[in-house]
């Protein structure tokens, strides 16, 4: 006689620890929903934190560079014309000072650019070509 058939279980409170350490599958379903959708609200936020902190960033460092690019021509110039350099010297000089400026705008390709017009107004257009903020 092979009776393949389980007993019932009788004790409730073994039922109940069961249960306890095996829930149900609905409920780690639900669970996994609720983990997945806390952690799109975040993947959200910080992308919304990148796209309003990074391109003001990159708009101040976009300033320096080409403010100390424009200083440091206008001196590499005077110094070229009153023969204080050879011009290798200043072409070396020349060409260290396009490196910051070749890093910010590799930076504005991949997060937005600032665009400064003669009136004054700065206007941040996208790395896709959307007008932002």
């Amino acid at each position: 006689m092979n009776d393949n058939q389980l007993p019932p279980i009788a004790d409730a409170r073994l039922l109940a620890a069961m249960k306890a350490v095996n829930p149900p599958i609905e409920k780690l379903m639900a669970d996994r929903l609720a983990l997945r959708q806390e952690m799109m609200r975040t993947k959200d936020e910080l992308e919304r934190v990148r796209h309003h902190l990074l391109p003001r960033y990159i708009g101040i460092v976009k300033a320096i560079a080409l403010g100390a690019a424009t200083l440091a021509l206008i001196a590499l110039a005077l110094a070229l014309f009153k023969g204080l350099f050879e011009v290798k010297t200043t072409a070396t000089l020349f060409a260290s000072l396009l490196l910051p400026v070749w890093i910010v705008d590799q930076a504005e390709r991949k997060f937005g650019r600032w665009i400064v017009r003669r009136d004054g107004r700065a206007e941040y257009v996208d790395g896709d070509g959307s007008e932002g903020l």
